[in-house]
């Protein structure tokens, strides 16, 4: 963002948050049409769900304060998250099915990208504290948006949480498996 007093600079910030939200969103649905196991598929929808939420909330606040111009610099705006997400929707999307195997590689992965460093979350909890910075110099009035934010930042978290339960699902599955594979020898 820029200080020259012009909304359009957290507008246009504010739109690539919303269009990384909906890549997320893109992205989770493919993972959950590519697995098998039910609960695992209704996990990973609910976070999609939730990220195509964002995506239109945020494309929303974007458009109340100023209209956006075209997303052209947000994969530099929002970080390595963008590039991340873009290669992974392609890798994801190349392929016809995920063993539970592979998809608890990927969920791992998926943890370390959505975690501390995910960018929405640090995008947003950073414009969070600087509501009242943004006030003054943007002449724009984002108090009313914080708890908006702020429930974001919750869901985000949340789908961390989600993301360690599928792993646990996955692993716990997969030792199953293995058991019954590979089954101990008795003396």
């Amino acid at each position: 963002m820029t200080t020259n007093g012009d909304p359009t600079a957290v507008a246009n910030f504010i739109n690539c948050l919303s269009v990384l939200e909906h890549n997320a969103y893109l992205l989770f649905t493919a993972l959950s049409d590519k697995v098998s196991l039910p609960i695992v598929k209704s996990l990973l929808k609910s976070i999609a769900d939730d990220d195509q939420r964002h995506s239109v909330i945020l494309k929303c606040v974007s458009e109340s304060i100023a209209k956006p111009n075209k997303p052209q610099d947000c994969a530099k705006n929002t970080g390595e998250t963008w590039r991340i997400v873009d290669a992974f929707n392609l890798e994801i999307s190349a392929k016809q099915r995920l063993s539970d195997e592979e998809l608890s590689e990927k969920v791992e992965f998926l943890e370390s990208v959505i975690g501390e460093d995910y960018c929405v979350l640090v995008q947003l909890k950073t414009l969070q504290v600087m509501i009242n910075e943004i006030n003054q110099i943007y002449k724009i009035d984002l108090r009313n948006l914080e708890d908006i934010f702020g429930n974001i930042i919750n869901d985000e978290e949340r789908h961390r949480e989600i993301l360690e339960k599928i792993k646990e699902i996955l692993d716990a599955k997969n030792k199953t498996k293995s058991a019954i594979l590979y089954p101990l020898k008795r003396c």
